[in-house]
């Protein structure tokens, strides 16, 4: 990924957002503000990782972000070097021809407009993408026949048997079929989600569950927190896979397409250019002074597979689309096969807009364990006269898939992703204990998410009301699985990891209407020892790591009196200082814990390998450091000030998980415990060699 063309990019949607969020442009335009003003003082590449997974959490700018910015790329590739003496360019921005842009190509105008809300429309395409008419109406010329479906359609007709009435909802197993689980399989019992009476505290009025990103010393240093982590030395050319998801770019509705999805030695499927964060393939032309792929090596071969063998299942989640065949695909992954793929045929649902952008996402796991995410944009068109205008393929989007190493899984692994409209989310449930169902289950929040999770914030008068609204919305089928496992794996309490694409809803503070273990509060984090972690950008990556070190610690403290984790476990003392913080992190800790400094800065990102497990005791930016590379995150969802840390350090460094450790703090400091968010592993675990002391 060319960091100058996302910036560009970026910078164009900026100025668009008006046209293609309308009033919901405000929030967006918040966040990417305070990131564009700080090219060139970070990193071009870590800055541009991050504005890309903000960009990918609102349809309608992505989709116009990412046609600029493949069309930025490719300028970028024919421009001559402007460095050399005597040649010179102009400003950016001057004009319809842009240096965005080769010689003599116009910039396009399209993908603008309200419309972007539901799909491309109109006059908003740019020349030779979707329109809504085709070149001579609603379908073909007068007379003519309807053309042949091109290679890989199968059928001009509707699916047989085709019953939906809503073409942006397919059926989930929440409908009166869904089966319940039970001992062996699916069986009884469902817990669904409820209130339960009784007060508790409430958080502070006004409180919000997504702080307001800015400036500040803590988020400034985390640049370095990022940059300076020292890297494990490459030890040679290692496998490595990506996410396949072959499919055509456009559709027509109620034809029938086969996609092949499984893994590729490539980092892009669709052959618009290397993975994001990869080099380039192996055999293929590189650009001058590009590194290979790391999975290849100088013949041009592929790394052998040196693992040992995997079963890979393949979700397919596809707002829109049938699967007459099922939405999930075995794979089995070894040195005879190292890079499978499966056919699976899908069939786009009736619509009632000339052309809509959709999505076909694909969530890769290993024995209940989610190892891999990809997803790529697709066009479904009302009349096959469209067809044959997006030349273009989408790109496929997403982390690397890894077959080994992950650990043991969560007792329920969640995966939340975007649906195609704002508000709208699609669950799907992993597990080691039981074969869970392959369609996905909507979550219609009839707002977007962060409107939602303000809402929630500001309207809850207490703790436990904010937990029922939370529970009224999440889906039956995780319910009925939750209870299904609680059963399975007591008298423990079952380990829960949420992988989720958003950041703004507390789905930790969910009240059980029926708690399994009555003893302690009804709040999933309190019943469930739950952990969360970003989903739908190259980081982080999956999963989570399950081990890190815990040898040396680091508190940011500006208070006179020493604290209490200098005393008990030799930790170095660093006043919160920009200067200080920055040498410490020359040599970073393997623990960071922050007394104060505010919120985190979003320009976090790669680079850091296994990073250091970060505390904060005040309200912060969790997924800032995720991105930056750390392996855990604790935060405050509101200011509690309880002096909980010094109980979860002791406990963590003799053994115990930080999720587990959370858990049961929470449940006998109900007043505040609860307010403690953690973003990791619920296995993850701090193994200490040596005392730091």
């Amino acid at each position: 990924m060319e960091p100058v063309a996302v910036m560009r990019a970026a910078r164009t949607v900026r100025d668009e957002l008006d046209d293609l969020l309308g009033a919901a442009s405000v929030e967006l335009r918040e966040r990417l503000d305070p990131l564009l003003a700080e090219e060139g003082r970070q990193d071009p590449g870590p800055l541009a990782d991050v504005i890309v997974m903000l960009l990918a959490q609102y349809g309608p700018a992505w989709e116009r972000f990412a046609l600029l910015r493949r069309l930025n790329e490719q300028a970028l590739t024919e421009m001559p070097d402007l460095s050399s003496p005597g040649l010179t360019g102009p400003a950016p921005g001057t004009g319809p021809t842009s240096p965005d842009l080769p010689a003599g190509q116009v910039l396009p105008t399209g993908l603008t407009g309200p419309d972007l809300q539901t799909g491309f429309t109109g006059s908003d395409l740019p020349p030779g993408s979707l329109g809504p008419d085709g070149p001579n109406g609603p379908d073909t010329q007068p007379g003519s026949a309807l053309p042949d479906p091109p290679p890989g359609h199968t059928s001009p007709a509707p699916p047989p048997g085709h019953s939906h009435t809503d073409p942006a909802l397919p059926p989930g197993p929440a409908g009166p079929g869904h089966p319940p689980y039970g001992q062996d399989g699916p069986g009884a019992g469902q817990v669904p989600a409820g209130a339960s009476p009784g007060h508790g505290p409430r958080p502070p009025r006004g409180a919000s569950l997504a702080p307001d990103r800015g400036h500040s010393v803590l988020g400034r240093l985390t640049g370095a927190f990022r940059r300076r982590r020292r890297q494990p030395a490459p030890t040679g050319p290692e496998w490595e896979a990506f996410p396949l998801i072959e499919a055509p770019g456009e559709v027509v509705a109620s034809w029938g397409i086969e996609i092949e999805v499984g893994l590729s030695p490539r980092g892009d499927s669709s052959g618009t250019g290397p993975f994001p964060g990869a080099g380039a393939p192996a055999g293929a032309d590189a650009p001058p002074g590009a590194a290979p792929a790391s999975g290849a090596v100088p013949d041009g071969r592929q790394a052998p597979f040196t693992h040992e063998p995997a079963d890979l299942d393949i979700q397919i989640i596809a707002e829109g689309f049938e699967a007459p065949g099922g939405w999930r695909v075995r794979l089995r992954v070894d040195g005879a096969s190292p890079y499978p793929r499966a056919t699976v045929r899908l069939v786009a649902l009736p619509q009632d807009q000339p052309a809509v952008a959709r999505q076909i996402q694909v969530v890769h796991s290993v024995g209940g364990q989610v190892t891999g995410f990809g997803v790529r944009a697709l066009a479904v068109l009302d009349s096959p006269g469209q067809l044959g205008r997006e030349s273009v393929p989408q790109p496929v989007a997403g982390t690397r898939v890894r077959v080994a190493g992950g650990g043991e899984p969560a007792d329920v692994t969640v995966v939340i992703v975007h649906g195609d409209r704002p508000g709208l989310l699609w669950w799907t449930y992993q597990s080691p204990h039981f074969t869970t169902p392959d369609q996905a289950e909507p979550c219609d929040l009839g707002m977007r998410t962060s409107e939602f999770g303000r809402h929630v914030a500001e309207q809850a008068r207490t703790v436990e009301d904010m937990g029922r609204q939370v529970a009224s919305e999440i889906p039956r089928g995780f319910w009925e699985l939750l209870n299904a496992v609680a059963g399975r794996v007591a008298p423990r309490h079952p380990s829960v990891l949420v992988l989720s694409q958003e950041p703004h809803i507390p789905w930790e503070l969910a009240t059980l209407e029926h708690p399994f273990d009555r003893s302690v509060p009804a709040f999933l984090n309190c019943q469930t020892a739950i952990g969360r972690w970003p989903l739908g950008g190259r980081r982080p990556e999956l999963p989570p790591p399950v081990r890190a070190r815990g040898d040396s610690m680091a508190v940011v403290h500006g208070g006179a009196e020493a604290h209490p984790l200098v005393t008990a476990y030799g930790a170095a003392r660093v006043t919160p200082v920009l200067g200080e913080v920055l040498a410490m992190l020359g040599d970073p800790p393997d623990m960071i814990h922050f007394t104060s400094g505010g919120e985190a800065f979003d320009a976090l990102s790669r680079g850091m390998g296994e990073g250091p497990f970060v505390f904060l005791e005040e309200p912060g930016d969790c997924q800032a450091f995720l991105l930056a590379g750390a392996s855990g995150v604790v935060a405050p969802l509101w200011p509690v000030g309880d002096g909980l840390a010094p109980e979860f350090y002791r406990r963590c460094l003799g053994g115990e998980p930080p999720a587990e450790v959370l858990r049961s703090l929470r449940c006998q400091v109900p007043a505040t415990g609860p307010a403690y968010q953690f973003f990791g592993h619920p296995s993850l675990t701090l193994s200490r060699g040596h005392s730091s002391a």
